[in-house]
């Protein structure tokens, strides 16, 4: 198993946002995770997996900031993913994509100099761990259809008619 580098002073909590109850989760170092669960229970059960043995302290305050800064100013804070080499690359070219716009998961392997990675693609797309900020709700499959979102196709229809107006 791959070892996570430590997290300065881990943080989460919980906020409002135009999709529903948001996790923001974030370091010293910038948001390392940026949810849409079901419950409060699940985004925990996602943090202890994504984050095993790192000890967050609950900040609901900071996070209702955070989100006034993405979701109402458009800021865009400084982000923290983990991941591997390949995911980060492909989480690099989803923030390439610009609001409002959509690309295919062919256009993003493609973009990366890996036109057959397709699937792969798909796979480091739905580990993306800061949803919303790296965009990938913005890829759709090749036919036009929406594909798949971790969050939930409703959630993801919402944030790609938000981004349009």
């Amino acid at each position: 198993m791959r070892q996570l580098p430590p997290l300065s002073e881990p943080s989460f909590g919980f906020s409002n946002s135009p999709f529903g109850e948001c996790c923001i989760a974030f370091s010293n170092d910038g948001i390392c995770a940026l949810t849409f669960p079901e419950t409060r229970e699940s985004a925990m059960y996602d943090l202890e997996n994504r984050f095993p043995e790192t000890n967050f302290r609950q900040n609901d305050e900071k996070v209702e900031r955070l989100a006034r800064q993405i979701f109402e100013k458009g800021d865009r804070p400084v982000l923290n993913p983990i991941g591997t080499d390949f995911q980060q690359s492909i989480w690099r070219a989803l923030q390439r994509i610009p609001a409002g716009k959509t690309t295919t998961y062919a256009q993003i392997a493609e973009a990366i100099g890996r036109p057959k990675a397709v699937r792969a693609v798909g796979t480091a797309i739905g580990a993306n761990p800061i949803a919303f900020l790296i965009p990938c709700h913005r890829v759709i499959r090749s036919d036009g259809g929406l594909g798949g979102f971790r969050w939930g196709l409703e959630c993801k229809k919402k944030m790609l008619e938000w981004e349009k107006k």
